[in-house]
């Protein structure tokens, strides 16, 4: 026993033990931290980022500075950021002539009332119309009680945050009010 004692003493294995274990603590603690792959990763199988319910951030870059694409776990969001305006385009679909949606707003504008003849066409403003530009493509939908009588025919923008909507009179034989109405409104450009 005295001879194995003086071996692990004058070999110094109780310091290379310790280094050995404080060692392989180190590369455990290193793996578990942020890793940083420099090279191409190609994959034939499922990538699962973070965990059900718990979730993970994950950022991919583009090439022009500040444009990047961003799964947002906290928020259950994903955000498209394009550094300059003619990055922003998105394209759906892998058609070389797919259409490109350089903006895409939603939301509700408000319109007064107006008395719109029998068998008529009204027009009214519809303000508030929350980042439309003139000429974007629209498309809106009556969100209170407009009238029985009522139809929206048309919808068009030609000034910053107004929607110009056309509504028929169904009705045979009074002018009928539409009451102060709101619509939802989806516009793209």
């Amino acid at each position: 026993m005295e001879k194995t004692l003086s071996f692990i003493r004058n070999n110094n294995w109780i310091a290379m033990t310790i280094a050995v274990v404080a060692g392989v603590l180190l590369v455990v603690g290193g793996v578990q931290a942020a890793t940083t792959i420099s090279t191409n990763i190609e994959t034939a199988g499922t990538i699962t980022v973070g965990e059900d319910d718990t979730g993970a951030d994950v950022t991919f870059y583009g090439a022009t500075s500040g444009s990047y694409w961003l799964w947002d776990e906290s928020a259950d969001t994903m955000i498209i950021k394009a550094g300059v305006a003619s990055t922003s385009a998105i394209k759906v679909g892998d058609e070389a002539d797919a259409t490109t949606i350089n903006g895409l707003v939603f939301g509700y504008c408000t319109f007064p009332t107006v008395d719109i003849t029998a068998s008529t066409t009204g027009m009214v403003s519809c303000a508030g119309a929350t980042g439309v530009v003139s000429g974007d493509r629209l498309f809106v939908q009556a969100t209170s009680s407009l009238p029985d009588v009522f139809v929206i025919q048309a919808a068009s923008s030609t000034a910053a945050d107004t929607i110009q909507v056309d509504i028929v009179n169904l009705g045979f034989t009074t002018t009928e009010a539409t009451g102060i109405n709101s619509l939802n409104f989806w516009a793209v450009r």
